[in-house]
Order: C-alpha cells, then sequence, then structure tokens
C-alpha cells in the first residue's frame, strides 16, 4: 500500500511540473522587460526549464557586472520577467 501512494504522489508531482515558454516566447518576454526597465549594461539571460515552481520555468537576468551591469537591475529585469511571465508560465502547462 505505501508503495502504491508513494507512485501517486510521483504521478501527480509530474502532472504539476510548468513547462518553459518557447525560445521565441522567452526572447520576446526578456527584451520587452529590459526596454521597459531601461537598466545600465549588460545581462546574461538563462532560459526557463522545467520546474516545479512556475517561476522556475521563465527565463532569468544575472549582471555582467564588468560590463556595466548592476545586480539591482538584474532583480528590476527579473521582477518584470515575473510579472508579466507568470501567467504565460502557468496557462501554457
Amino acid at each position: 500500500m505505501r508503495h502504491i501512494c508513494l507512485s501517486s504522489v510521483l504521478v501527480l508531482a509530474g502532472c504539476m511540473t510548468s513547462k518553459p515558454l518557447p525560445e521565441a516566447q522567452q526572447k520576446s518576454l526578456v527584451q520587452s522587460c529590459m526596454e521597459d526597465v531601461q537598466a545600465p549594461g549588460t545581462y546574461s539571460i538563462s532560459p526557463g526549464r522545467p520546474s516545479a515552481n512556475p517561476e522556475g520555468a521563465l527565463p532569468r537576468a544575472s549582471a555582467v557586472v564588468r560590463l556595466g551591469a548592476t545586480n539591482s537591475g538584474a532583480e528590476a529585469i527579473n521582477a518584470c520577467i515575473q510579472r508579466r511571465g507568470i501567467s504565460m508560465v502557468t496557462s501554457a502547462g
């Protein structure tokens, strides 16, 4: 009986995984947020990945400090991405 319950939990967890947005949609979302935020410098963007947490399925900006970017700029870009993208990820999954 214990094995059956565990299997049910694993199947349920698999159903709740958020899938990342298609690449073109991720790029559009990031570009839109970067234009709105207008943070100085250059940022590295990590693509979204399948995740049990919808925020993990969104792309993420990191500051490239040696090219003039700031951590606060990355935080502002990421806040925008989460604000706009969370409904896109949860509806796409």
